[in-house]
């Protein structure tokens, strides 16, 4: 009869523990998102991760304010090791921002009420401001910093405008998030 190996010697076949994913009931995660990483992923009552969407914790912690919206194939989460401080600090979403298709972000704050359209690109340690928006396309590079109330759009780099004051676009942007978080909501759950 063969001697059994020592727990040290034996190898082992389980795969390694995902990162801690922190979520409340009412958030809704579809089967296909993807969250990945050592960190800690936090996500907010009643925010939707859609289909192919990807959360990324292994370079620092990802979270993500009540009430947000990460469509299909949004990447949100540093994609490389951080080089200071602030991109230590992984990424923060504040409450009901709008993160649409393709959208890549690995900056240090975002504000609330902010949309990142289709396809833009936040870099790393970079903070948009609340009720910004930042158009198709458009990359915010590394480190940059978007005040409140602007809109960047344009090719590449993008142009930046302040809003103005007394037009209401922050409310409407809050009312066009929460409209799509109930429509979202009522095609997952028929509630």
């Amino acid at each position: 009869m063969a001697a059994r190996p020592s727990p040290a010697n034996r190898s082992s076949t389980s795969k390694p523990l995902g990162p801690l994913v922190n979520s409340t009931p009412t958030t809704l995660i579809s089967a296909s998102a993807s969250c990945a990483g050592t960190h800690l992923i936090t996500l907010g009552s009643r925010s939707i991760v859609q289909l192919r969407a990807r959360l990324t914790s292994t370079y620092g912690p990802v979270g993500v304010g009540e009430g947000c919206i990460i469509s299909e194939r949004a990447s949100i989460g540093l994609l490389s090791p951080p080089r200071n401080e602030r991109e230590a600090e992984g990424v923060t979403i504040s409450r009901g921002v709008l993160i649409e298709s393709c959208a890549v972000v690995e900056g240090a704050s975002i504000g609330a009420y902010t949309i990142i359209e289709a396809g833009a690109k936040i870099g790393k340690g970079a903070v948009v401001g609340s009720n910004s928006k930042v158009c198709v396309g458009v990359e915010i590079g590394e480190g940059m910093v978007v005040e409140d109330d602007t809109v960047v759009y344009g090719s590449g780099w993008g142009e930046r405008r302040k809003e103005k004051e007394g037009v209401g676009l922050d409310g409407m942007r809050r009312l066009w998030v929460e409209l799509q978080e109930d429509a979202l909501r009522r095609m997952w759950t028929g509630k």
